[in-house]
C-alpha cells in the first residue's frame, strides 16, 4: 500500500519515478553533449576530466554522487577544494556500489565497512589525516 503526503506518493511508486525522471535527465545531459561536436574535449579539459569521463559523467543522473555529500558529513569533512571535490564527484559519479553505499550511510555511517569497496577511500582519508593535522 503506498502512503500519500500532500499528494505525493511514497513508497516504490516514488522511488520508480524518481529512478525514470533520473534516467530521462541522464539520457538528455549525454545527448546535449553529444550535440556539442568537437566542443565535448574542450569541456572536459575545462572541468579537468578526459572525454571518455565526461561522457560517462554525462550519461549518469543528476543524484549520482549525492552519496559523496553524505560521506563527507559522515566523516565530518568539509567540501573540500574544487578540483579535489570534482575528482570525488567524478569517482562517486562512475562508481558501482551505489545501493550498497546508500544502506551503509543509511544503516551505519560511522561503520567503517564502506573503506572495503569505495573507490575514494584514498583520497577520504587523507583528507581525514589532513584534518587532523589541522585541528591539533
Amino acid at each position: 500500500m503506498t502512503a500519500t503526503n500532500g499528494g505525493r506518493a511514497n513508497g516504490p511508486f516514488r522511488r520508480l519515478l524518481r529512478r525514470w525522471q533520473d534516467w530521462r535527465a541522464a539520457r538528455a545531459g549525454f545527448d546535449e553533449l553529444a550535440k556539442s561536436g568537437g566542443e565535448a574535449a574542450n569541456i572536459a579539459r575545462d572541468v579537468g576530466v578526459s572525454t571518455a569521463d565526461l561522457y560517462a559523467i554525462a550519461g549518469t543522473s543528476p543524484h549520482s554522487a549525492d552519496q559523496l555529500e553524505a560521506r563527507l558529513k559522515a566523516l565530518q569533512l568539509d567540501q573540500t577544494s574544487d578540483p579535489v571535490l570534482r575528482d570525488l564527484a567524478r569517482t562517486c559519479s562512475l562508481c558501482g556500489e551505489k545501493r550498497r553505499c546508500e544502506r551503509d550511510l543509511a544503516e551505519a555511517p560511522d561503520d567503517p565497512v564502506w573503506q572495503s569497496y569505495c573507490p575514494n577511500v584514498q583520497t577520504l582519508q587523507a583528507l581525514q589525516e589532513e584534518k587532523k593535522i589541522r585541528d591539533k
